[in-house]
């Protein structure tokens, strides 16, 4: 299980500067991990179909879990860059190998994580399109009345597999859970190379 790295007899020089940097970047992702689990729980708990104030409190959570993943995902991918750079400046060939290693498996879970939150931007770019869309579609005499549930985002159409928002946060969350596998295996990747990679440097 991924985790911080314990800072040992070489917390200085070089060592110490790898060990902080590889702290920051498992940091990003661990933090990544808990707002994308959040962010899922939202997509399944919430009734996207429904106007009122628990549903525009979600989507408003969700704007902010959304900024957040993006946010963090770019601090840690500037964290592994600063990895590398401190790789090639190891003489040692076994330990420069494990450096790069541990930042390999740490950028692939962070480029999943972010992929995920851009998911996430597209469901709720498709949330504005369908609001936009439906309140177009209202009598002129009637701004407050609520539509029915139409497919959700701008690609529904003839020909089109039409789904409401709700559904198509529910697929999103389902498709969050498949690709947190693929990070929980990354990370568990630079688990397993974090204390060889950074303590002997």
């Amino acid at each position: 299980m991924l985790h911080l790295i314990g800072r040992g007899a070489n917390g200085a020089g070089i060592c110490g500067n790898v060990a902080v940097h590889a702290n920051a970047a498992i940091a990003a992702s661990l933090h990544d991990d808990q707002t994308l689990e959040r962010s899922a729980d939202r997509l399944t708990d919430l009734d996207f179909d429904e106007t009122n104030v628990v549903q525009r409190n979600g989507v408003a959570e969700l704007r902010r879990l959304s900024g957040d993943i993006a946010d963090t995902s770019a601090r840690g991918a500037s964290e592994v860059r600063r990895l590398r750079v401190y790789a090639v400046k190891i003489d040692d060939d076994r330990q420069r190998t494990e450096l790069i290693t541990f930042a390999d498996a740490l950028q692939s879970a962070l480029e999943q994580q972010q992929k995920m939150g851009l998911e996430l931007d597209k469901f709720l770019a498709g949330l504005v399109y369908r609001e936009m869309r439906d309140q177009a579609a209202l009598p002129p005499d009637d701004p407050d009345a609520t539509p029915s549930p139409r497919p959700f985002g701008p690609e529904a159409g003839p020909g089109t597999n039409p789904t409401t928002a709700t559904a198509e946060a529910r697929a999103t969350a389902t498709d969050f859970e498949a690709k947190f596998i693929d990070v929980r295996r990354d990370e568990a990747n630079a688990a397993d190379l974090s204390e060889a990679a950074v303590g002997g440097c």
